[in-house]
């Protein structure tokens, strides 16, 4: 009977402790919400002319100046959507930077600057502290190469 209870308290500590575990995580991905739906991204034209903010839910506000309402309708058009488009791809690469940073095993940015690469058809600027995945040591015991 001793072994059975000894049993018992272990499969009870290890229920505990898978219990603390996840509250740390429901804790950590409510921190990860609200810093994703804190976060936005500002593009400005090359020209200065037209600035595009956007959130993790999309587009925020776009700002004109006057010499934005001097160009023809194509121009501004132009202007507007690349834009935009730096905006939303930069809002996106901050959001999965998030996401990366409270699950380091995901390749969520890496699928991102791949994916936006593809769209744009120019190599996407990788943020300064997260390295590609090639830089990445297999294990601490590469001594953080």
């Amino acid at each position: 009977m001793p072994a059975d209870l000894d049993d018992m308290q272990r499969k009870l500590a290890a229920l505990k402790e898978a219990g603390r575990r996840a509250e740390e995580q429901m804790g950590d991905f409510g921190r990860m919400r609200e810093q994703i739906s804190e976060l936005q991204a500002t593009a400005t034209s090359e020209d200065r002319s037209v600035s595009v903010t956007a959130s993790a839910g999309g587009v925020t506000g776009i700002q004109f100046t006057q010499d934005a309402l001097r160009q023809s309708p194509a121009q501004l058009s132009n202007t507007v959507l690349g834009t935009l488009q730096q905006a939303v791809a930069e809002a996106a690469r901050k959001q999965a930077e998030i996401v990366q940073e409270y699950v380091p095993d995901s390749d969520v940015l890496e699928r991102i600057l791949r994916t936006q690469d593809e769209l744009f058809g120019a190599q996407v600027e990788r943020p300064q502290d997260a390295p590609a995945h090639d830089d990445m040591p297999d294990s601490f015991l590469d001594g953080g190469r």
